[in-house]
This record gives C-alpha cells, structure tokens and sequence, in this order.
C-alpha cells in the first residue's frame, strides 16, 4: 500500500507536468498534493519539481508493477487511467484540467482492496530551474514524495487509534484499520454500557443502511441480544441508569416500581430523576398508542367537545 500511495503522488505530479502545453525544459513548478482515504484526510504536501525532458512517452511506468495508459487530451483536459499488478493490484483513473500554460487542477480515484482513495492535484509554474539540476530536483521530489507517504501513513495510523477508541465507526474500522491492537480497542469499548447504548441509539435513529452496532458485532463477534442482557445485569451496578431505560425493558420496570411510582418529581432521588421523568413519557406513549388508549383519547375528546369538562 505504502509503495502504491508513492506511484499516485507521482503520477499525478509527473503526468501533469509532461502534457501541460509542451513546456520546455527548465521550468520550476509547484506541485500541492491532498489525499482521502475513507473519509480521513492525509497531510497535505507541497512540493517544487523542475520538468525534465524525455518523460512524456505512454504508456508510462510509474513503479515496477504500475503503469499509465489510454492517456487522451481533448480541449484543455487530460485524462488517463492507471493499472498496478502484484501485491497492491489496483484500478485507477485520473483528470486534470489546465486552467492555461502555467496552471492545472486534477483529481485522481484509485480502488484497491475494496478500498477508494482520491488525489486532489494543483500544480502553478514558479519560474525556471537550471536544467543541469533536473535530475537532482526530480530526485528530490521522489524523496519528498516518499516522505508524504510516510506522513499519511502515520496520519492514517493515528486516525484508527482515535477511531478505535471512539468506537463510533465500525466501516472505517473494518475497511482501514488493521492492526489488531486498534481492533482489540475497538471491540472492547463497543460492548460497554456507553459505546454500546450510543451505537443502539445511532442504529435506531439511521436509516435501513446504516447500523453501526450490527456492524460492530459482526466485527467483534458477539451476539448483540445476549451482550445487551449481559450489561444489563450490570448496569445498575455500574451507576448506568441511563442504559437502564434505554435497553433493558425487565430492570427499567422493576426500578420505575422502586424509585418512581407513587412520588412526586421533588421527592424522587436525584440521580433518579431523568429516569422517572422518561420512563412516564414512555409509559404514556405506549399507552397512547394502545388500542385501549386511542379508544381513551377519542372519548376524552368527545367529552371535552360536548363541555363535559375543561382539560
């Protein structure tokens, strides 16, 4: 992956800088590169590369198992396409528009593994160079190059640790993340009371693609029934009362009974309190809701329509 992330910096840097107007050779140009992979955005690198002569023949090899083809040129828009073999077999294809002789923009999307990856590209002529450093300079954009992508991959590194401990993102974890330490992470923090409920929560208010809990437990490998029993046992002992109204049906009503019914609000302990308060508006609901509670609620309007009382 490392070595594939390097071919697409320089593709893009390279191929752009051989189709811009047929520049002669010692032209200075500065090359801004930004990467996203999954959503999580690579450093940004800028760079200055002398264009050096003989590197526009195609299909061009940008790596030993990577190469350039069906490059075209309508107007003032290159296209091409991109192809790797071996290890990181990817599929690629890129665009850049020439907004004139000194300046382009261009992007690049690149598949591999099930993964996406987009190159956005912008590249401004600076002045000129000595073309005796040519080969020096474009050395030293590889090295710099290289260097942007041992940058992104910490980038990425760092991204998945956070990830894992958020637990919020089990696509990104299951698509990009790999060490198994962050995985281990990952998958101890989504079966706690907070991460789990938080998930649930997620899931209930998504839409029929997105389920983030059934996403993280078919990652993890537990059974979501039987780990949302297992942490309601401990829930109250945890202080979660929270979860407890949420998830666990058996022990909300059992605590409803002990701390809410018959009370007042003051009266109620604090740490009670939002429990009672939601637990009643959901008691109400579902009674709403009921056949017997929309009988209820139809009579109670017909009363109050003939004045038979006034609230």
């Amino acid at each position: 992956m490392k070595q594939l992330i390097s071919a697409f910096v320089l593709v893009c840097a390279g191929l752009a800088l051989t189709a811009a107007v047929a520049a002669p050779t010692g032209e200075k140009w500065k090359i801004t590169n930004q990467m996203q992979m999954g959503g999580m955005s690579m450093p940004g690198q800028s760079n200055e590369i002398c264009k050096q002569p003989g590197d526009d023949s195609v299909p061009m090899k940008t790596e030993e198992n990577c190469e350039l083809y069906d490059v075209k040129r309508v107007g003032n828009t290159q296209s091409f396409k991109m192809r790797c073999t071996g290890k990181d077999a990817a599929q690629g294809e890129g665009e850049f528009t020439y907004l004139g002789p000194d300046h382009y923009k261009g992007k690049m999307l690149v598949a591999v593994d099930g993964e996406s990856m987009t190159m956005a590209v912008e590249g401004k002529k600076i002045g000129a160079c000595d073309g005796g450093e040519m080969n020096l300079k474009a050395k030293e954009y590889e090295d710099l190059a290289k260097q942007q992508m041992a940058l992104g991959a910490q980038a990425q590194k760092e991204q998945c640790h956070k990830f894992a401990a958020e637990a919020t993102s089990p696509g990104v974890m299951k698509q990009y993340c790999t060490d198994p330490a962050d995985r281990q992470t990952f998958c101890a923090a989504v079966q706690t009371h907070d991460k789990f409920l938080a998930l649930s929560e997620m899931e209930k208010r998504g839409t029929g693609a997105e389920k983030p809990l059934t996403e993280s437990a078919g990652l993890c490998g537990f059974g979501i029934d039987a780990k949302r029993q297992d942490l309601c046992k401990s829930a109250y002992a945890y202080g979660n009362i929270k979860f407890i109204g949420s998830q666990c049906p058996a022990e909300a009503e059992a605590l409803a009974k002990a701390q809410c019914a018959g009370r007042r609000y003051t009266a109620i302990a604090d740490q009670y309190r939002d429990f009672c308060a939601s637990y009643a508006q959901a008691e109400a609901e579902r009674e709403a809701n009921s056949p017997a509670g929309k009988t209820k609620s139809m009579f109670n309007m017909g009363k109050k329509a003939l004045g038979l009382f006034n609230n």
